[in-house]
């Protein structure tokens, strides 16, 4: 039958499949842990300010 010729191993592509996709996913997820750290590191020098600034409490 023609188009059913005996073809090399696809396991060099799947290999290089799996580690390509290891390596996005990394990217992707060390991406989000720089992001998310970013914003809360924004939070806690905002934090920090506030605790600085605000008056102290008026004693009764």
């Amino acid at each position: 039958m023609a188009g059913h010729e005996n073809h090399g191993s696809d396991l060099p592509a799947a290999y290089a499949g799996l580690i390509g996709g290891a390596i996005f996913i990394g990217a992707i997820m060390y991406g989000i842990v720089v992001w998310t750290n970013g914003i809360f590191a924004g939070h806690a020098a905002e934090k920090q300010k506030a605790a600085v600034t605000a008056p102290a409490p008026a004693r009764v």
